[in-house]
């Protein structure tokens, strides 16, 4: 994995700048904060890894971008830039599948059971101008580019005629036929193994190589591969910075916890220890948690790195 770092690309152009302000759930009787104060820029070619438990908010992160967040959620005082331009939810959505791609967690999920593989790919290829002539040369170019030796045979299947990895291949084929500046996958690699992981983000990269990737993972070996990492617990940026160092000299408690949960770790769990609740979103369960922690949590930076935490390491 190492030597993926070592074919990185150099950042450019900014395409993202995201401010999450606070972004909320109405509840029947109440309001519920899901993420709050959640800062940064993407560059075209480079990669970002969002990661956290379960709930730390890197779900609502993506679709707030999309312009898909929930009915009853809400972000206020927040403010999203795409390539310049402030983006709104109804901006965002016109631009999903041309400017904006998202690849799914689950190939087969995404894709509709009763239309052909031909079908799905030529409906982005139509958003984008592609004439009805060139539809199928387009198409078959998108299938071979995602390593489909004979894709002529994969234009007349039904979705349930594919394989899981398969489905996840024609999803990317699909996402390439777009003019994107942003890609967003959710959890892309779940059950692959470490050499499987590193062959999807290089087909991504043969497949998007100017786009800004935006990878949201529960999955440490795959933020490994990524340019930088931003580290979400309760909904707060935790650690941000190259995932070099965030991933191989942790600053924060909470990004130690994470890393120490794997199981070439001993996967060490992190108890509850505390009965209070803090400002800090991991005090319970932090073992160098102090008094001052509960009413004050205090934003460090420095050079490309920030974490949350009145005490470091």
């Amino acid at each position: 994995m190492i030597e993926y770092f070592q074919k990185k690309r150099e950042g450019g152009t900014t395409v993202l700048n995201y401010d999450s302000g606070t972004i909320s759930a109405k509840l029947e009787q109440s309001e519920k904060e899901l993420v709050s104060g959640v800062r940064f820029s993407m560059e075209e070619g480079r990669s970002l890894a969002l990661i956290g438990e379960t709930g730390s908010g890197k779900t609502m992160i993506a679709r707030s971008i999309m312009g898909l967040l929930p009915g009853n959620v809400q972000m206020k005082d927040g403010k999203i830039l795409f390539c310049g331009d402030e983006l709104t939810g109804r901006s965002a959505r016109k631009l999903l599948g041309d400017r904006i791609v998202y690849i799914p967690q689950n190939g087969l999920e995404s894709l509709n059971p009763s239309r052909k593989i031909r079908h799905h790919l030529y409906d982005n290829l139509k958003k984008i101008g592609i004439p009805r002539a060139e539809l199928e040369q387009e198409a078959l170019s998108k299938l071979a580019l995602v390593g489909f030796p004979e894709p002529e045979k994969l234009l007349d299947k039904y979705p349930f005629q594919l394989s899981g990895g398969m489905a996840q291949r024609v999803t990317i084929a699909i996402s390439a036929c777009s003019r994107g500046a942003l890609m967003i996958a959710d959890e892309p690699t779940n059950g692959l193994d470490d050499g499987a992981k590193l062959k999807f983000m290089e087909l991504l990269q043969t497949v998007f190589p100017h786009a800004a990737k935006l990878m949201i993972t529960h999955d440490i070996t795959l933020a490994e591969l990524c340019d930088e990492t931003l580290v979400l617990c309760g909904g707060r940026m935790m650690e941000k910075g190259p995932s070099s160092q965030i991933l191989h000299a942790p600053r924060n408690q909470y990004t130690c916890a994470l890393i120490l949960s794997l199981i070439k770790n001993g996967m060490r769990e992190t108890p509850v220890l505390h009965s209070e609740t803090g400002e800090c979103p991991f005090f319970r369960r932090c073992q160098a948690a102090r008094p001052s922690c509960r009413v004050n949590v205090e934003h460090h930076q420095s050079g490309q790195r920030e974490w949350w935490c009145n005490h470091l390491i």
